[in-house]
C-alpha cells in the first residue's frame, strides 16, 4: 500500500519521543509540596468518559488515594459519562464552570476526534484547560475465546481469507483508542470489519468473553486479568518490543505479526474547562505531578504494562503543546488506515 510510506516513516520520526522508558525524570516530582488543606473545601468531581472498569476508568481510580493526599485532603469523586468516543463525557466538562471543581480524565480522544472531522457540540482543542499527561499503555490483539485462531500467525491468516463483513470487531466508539487500533487491523488486512461500538472498553470486553464479537483492541491494565485467566485470546501488543511480564510474555507484537512498522501507546492525562485560573491550573498541576509519583501508584502501572510520562509533557505547556502536534500525525493515521480499508 503506497500510502503507508509515509505513515511508517512519521511514526519512526515520532516513536523514540511517543514511547517512554521508565520514570527517570520523574523524581523531581517527588518534591513537590502537597496543597494546603482548605477548611471546608468543596469536592472534585472528575468525569471519565467511559463505562466503568475500563482502563481509562481504572487508571483514574488507582490515582484517587494519592491525588486527594497532594490536594491536602480534598475529597474526590468519580463520575462515569459513558458514550461512544468519550464524546458525552467531555462535553459534560466544556460546558462546566472553570473553578476547579469539575475536572476530566482521558485518554488520546483529545486528539483523536478532532483528527476524524465529525461535527461536535464542542471543540475538542479549545474547549479545556490543560493540567498535564500521566500516562502510556500500550494495546493488546484480542480474540474471543471460541476463535479458531490460536496463534498470531493463525490470526493473521484467519483475518486475511476471512470476508471483511464476517470479522466482528469491536471498539469504545469512534474516537476511543480502540477504535484506532481497530483501524490499524483493517487497513494491515485492506478490509472494512462489521464494527459493534460500545459506551466503553469494559461492555466490549464482556461482549469478547461471551464470544458475541472477535476481536477487540485494548489496553493492558484492563487485559491482564483477563488474559491471565484465560477468559480471551491475546495474540499481539502494539508496542515495537516484546514484554516480559505475565500474562503479556509470549505475545508477539503487531509489527512482527504482519511485518509492517506499526506501534501505538495510548496517552491518558487531566483535563478542566477553558477558562481556569492560572494559580489553580498550577496547584492542580503540582498535585497531579505529586500524585503521579506516588511509588505505590506507579509500581501498580508498571506491573500492568504502563509507562509513566515523563518530561515537559507532564506541565500544562508540554501537554498542550503535544496535543496540537499530535492531532496532524493522528488525521494522517486516520486517512491511511481508512484507505487500507477500502
Amino acid at each position: 500500500m503506497t500510502a503507508s510510506r509515509p505513515f511508517s516513516s512519521c511514526l519512526r520520526r515520532h516513536a523514540t519521543r511517543w514511547i517512554a522508558v521508565g520514570v527517570s525524570g520523574m523524581a523531581w516530582a517527588l518534591a513537590a509540596v502537597p496543597a494546603a488543606a482548605q477548611p471546608g473545601a468543596a469536592p472534585i468531581t472528575i468525569v471519565v468518559p467511559y463505562a466503568q472498569n475500563g482502563p481509562t476508568d481504572r487508571t483514574l481510580r488507582a490515582m484517587v488515594a494519592p491525588l486527594s493526599q497532594a490536594l491536602g485532603g480534598t475529597p474526590i469523586t468519580v463520575k462515569n459519562v459513558a458514550s461512544p468516543g468519550g464524546v458525552n463525557g467531555l462535553a459534560e466538562v466544556a460546558a462546566a464552570k472553570p473553578d476547579g471543581r469539575t475536572l476530566l480524565f482521558t485518554n488520546t480522544n483529545v486528539a483523536l476526534l478532532p483528527a476524524l472531522g465529525e461535527k461536535l457540540p464542542f471543540d475538542p482543542k479549545d474547549a479545556f484547560s490543560h493540567l498535564g499527561l500521566v500516562l502510556e499503555s500500550p494495546m493488546v490483539v484480542l480474540g474471543r475465546p471460541s476463535l479458531e485462531a490460536t496463534t498470531s500467525k493463525e490470526l493473521a491468516d484467519w483475518l486475511t481469507r476471512t470476508d471483511g463483513q464476517q470479522i466482528r470487531l469491536a471498539d469504545a466508539g469512534a474516537g476511543s483508542a480502540s477504535y484506532l487500533c481497530g483501524l490499524f487491523l483493517q487497513s494491515l488486512t485492506r478490509k472494512v470489519f462489521a464494527r459493534t461500538d460500545f459506551p466503553g472498553s469494559a461492555p466490549a470486553m464482556t461482549a469478547l468473553k461471551e464470544n458475541k464479537v472477535d476481536i477487540l483492541c485494548d489496553q493492558t491494565p484492563s487485559v491482564r486479568a483477563p488474559l491471565a485467566a484465560k477468559e480471551v485470546r491475546g495474540y499481539a501488543l502494539t508496542t515495537g518490543m516484546p514484554m516480559s511480564s505475565p500474562p503479556f510474555a509470549g505475545l508477539t507484537t503487531l509489527r512482527r505479526m504482519f511485518s509492517r512498522e506499526l506501534e501505538l501507546s495510548i496517552w491518558h492525562g487531566f483535563y478542566a474547562p477553558k477558562g481556569l485560573a492560572p494559580d489553580v491550573q498550577a496547584r492542580l498541576n503540582t498535585a497531579i505531578r505529586q500524585a503521579a509519583a506516588d511509588p505505590a501508584f506507579v509500581a501498580d502501572q508498571q506491573a500492568q504494562g504502563v509507562v509513566m510520562v515523563r518530561g515537559s509533557r507532564l506541565t500544562p505547556e508540554g501537554h498542550k503543546a503535544y496535543i496540537e502536534e499530535t492531532i496532524p500525525l493522528w488525521q494522517l493515521i486516520v486517512s491511511v488506515s481508512k484507505a487500507g480499508a477500502r
